[in-house]
């Protein structure tokens, strides 16, 4: 899915680019940051998956297994995080996506707006943060019922 988000957000940026040809370098480095880092807790996956390690994609929901592979599927998400926070808060990465729209959108009845401020972009980034964590909070101290294969 992220492989098709990144093919999807280079077409959206053509747009763009034949608007202001100056934002194509811009637009390059979103889409090669997206597809690198974008797909790296799913190359951990596949990783373990391919190897053995993990038996399912069901393993992953369960990280108090502390099987090594899905530590280091949880650990590349969190990682992924702090570099993004790092990114958007302190390299100035909100102001970069706010220059270059068509990666952040909001979709709703009749709204199919690019989200062009740098505050919103924040804010929409705290709010995915906030709901990862709490998912992810959830999968380590919440039990839930055993899966088929366990």
């Amino acid at each position: 899915m992220t492989i098709y988000n990144g093919i999807a957000f280079k077409k959206r940026s053509k747009q763009y680019i034949a608007a202001n040809n100056d934002l194509e370098r811009g637009y390059d480095k979103l889409v090669k940051g997206w597809l690198i880092y974008g797909n790296l807790p799913w190359v951990v996956m596949a990783i373990g998956d391919l190897t053995g390690i993990t038996n399912s994609i069901e393993d992953y929901t369960n990280p108090k297994s502390l099987n090594p592979m899905v530590l280091v599927f949880h650990f590349s998400i969190i990682l992924l995080w702090l570099l993004g926070s790092n990114w958007i808060f302190l390299k100035n990465g909100a102001n970069f996506l706010a220059k270059h729209p068509g990666l952040i959108t909001f979709h709703g009845p009749g709204i199919n707006k690019d989200i062009t401020s740098p505050l919103a972009i924040k804010i929409f980034w705290c709010l995915g943060l906030a709901g990862g964590i709490a998912g992810m909070t959830m999968l380590w101290f919440i039990n839930f019922p055993a899966v088929a294969g366990q």
